[in-house]
């Protein structure tokens, strides 16, 4: 495995490329992007540690989608159990591994909330476990807002070094630190190339904001929030898909390790 530099000018295609790989299978991937959701959140209804668990998870369950945007871009329907694969690897000995790095993304994700609290006294804290009423006087504090430049500070590098972390465990067999590690420095060599993928994430935003806000006018007083739910969705999902191309065109494939063969789908949606 080999992580290259990428030119600046790819940040962008990665975004408009998720868009195109959505556009191959949309009922599949949109279907794949709601059963990630339900996943993800249905855990946290449990005491205690159901607060946690979305972070828990959320490693093993990318491999599963990105093998499912992999399966998609081959020109394969992908099943919607594709989306288990990380955790059903090797006869589910896989999960071990993305398991553990879900609690190291747990644990640095609330390290970084708990040095935020310095400035806000554990506002930011509250309102990401949600333990905090929509009354509270401290949600109008400015701390808030200084709270939450720190959580930032600090998450970024998190994030980093989670981008690549759980395919290079799930799909190159390294260490969960060792594959933060190298993801944290795969995505610094090519933080051009993330720059202009973050910053034209936040175009396609602006610019669908500013799209509703203009057609606001000409739509009956009903029908605006009747789409907002699905555009949502779709763009949720074209995010996601948007991170096999980074993927595919940063980091290259040695004999050692790679990802899986695409199987045909047991199942569509």
């Amino acid at each position: 495995m080999q992580v290259t530099r990428a030119p600046a000018r790819l940040g962008w295609r990665w975004v408009t490329e998720g868009f195109t790989l959505l556009r191959r299978h949309p009922l599949a991937l949109l279907g794949i992007t709601v059963l990630f959701l339900f996943s993800v959140m249905l855990p946290s209804v449990l005491p205690v540690i159901g607060q946690f668990a979305p972070l828990i998870l959320m490693p093993a369950l990318s491999v599963g989608y990105m093998q499912a945007v992999r399966t998609s871009a081959a020109g394969r329907m992908p099943s919607p159990w594709t989306l288990y694969d990380g955790l059903r690897a090797q006869k589910w000995r896989g999960a071990r591994p993305l398991l553990a790095l879900g609690a190291i993304n747990c644990l640095l994700t609330v390290l970084a909330l708990a040095c935020s609290s310095v400035a806000d006294g554990g506002t930011l804290f509250r309102i990401a476990t949600g333990t905090i009423s929509g009354d509270d006087p401290a949600l109008g504090e400015r701390d808030l807002a200084f709270a939450a430049v720190i959580f930032l500070l600090m998450y970024t590098p998190v994030q980093m070094a989670m981008w690549y972390a759980p395919v290079f465990v799930a799909w190159h067999r390294l260490h969960p630190v060792k594959a933060l590690f190298y993801s944290l420095v795969g995505v610094w060599r090519n933080r051009s190339a993330f720059s202009v993928y973050l910053l034209g994430w936040i175009a396609v935003a602006i610019g669908l904001s500013v799209a509703l806000q203009l057609a606001k006018p000409l739509l009956p007083g009903s029908l605006l929030p009747l789409l907002l739910s699905p555009l949502s969705l779709v763009m949720l999902a074209a995010l996601y898909c948007s991170f096999w191309p980074s993927y595919r065109d940063v980091v290259e494939d040695g004999p050692e390790g790679g990802p899986p063969p695409i199987a045909p789908p047991a199942s569509a949606l």
